[in-house]
C-alpha cells in the first residue's frame, strides 16, 4: 500500500556539548507491502526515510545510513562529509503505528558513546487539494 502523508519530524542529539535539534514538515510517503514498512520526505538536507520490519530498521539520511537490530548492537559504516567512519547503533527503544514513530538509540565510536539521539516522526494523512 502507498500513501501520501504530512509528517512532522523532530530529531534530538544530546552529547557532552549539549543538545543539537533538527526539525521538519513535509509531505511524504509511506509504503507497506506487508513485511516492511517505508516512511520517507525530502527536506534541504536530501530525502530522511525510515525502513523498518520484525528484523530491523535503517535510517537513511541522504547518502547515510545507519542499521539497527532490535536486541543488539550493530557497527555501521557511516558517510561524512568528508568520509566514512565507524559508528556502533545501540537501539533504546522503537514504537511505532500508523500515525507515529518514537526511537531512541545510542551512537558510539571506538572511543565510546558518542550521541543519543531521539526520534519523533507524527505521520497524518494528507489530501492534495488544487486552489
Amino acid at each position: 500500500m502507498y500513501r501520501s502523508v504530512l509528517i512532522r519530524y523532530k530529531m534530538i542529539f544530546k552529547n557532552d556539548y549539549g543538545n543539537d535539534t533538527v526539525e521538519y514538515k513535509n509531505v511524504g510517503v509511506v509504503l507497506d507491502n506487508g513485511t516492511s514498512k517505508s516512511i520517507s520526505f525530502n527536506c534541504e538536507a536530501g530525502t530522511i526515510e525510515i525502513i523498518y520490519n520484525k528484523d530491523e530498521i535503517i535510517l537513511n539520511n541522504g547518502n547515510s545510513r545507519l542499521c539497527f537490530y532490535y536486541h543488539k548492537e550493530r557497527w555501521n559504516d557511516y558517510n561524512v562529509q568528508f568520509g566514512t567512519i565507524k559508528l556502533k547503533t545501540k537501539l533504546l527503544k522503537f514504537e511505532a503505528n500508523d500515525s507515529i514513530i518514537k526511537m531512541k538509540y545510542e551512537l558510539y565510536d571506538e572511543g565510546g558513546l558518542v550521541s543519543t539521539a531521539y526520534m519523533l516522526m507524527n505521520i497524518q494523512p494528507y489530501h492534495f487539494s488544487e486552489e
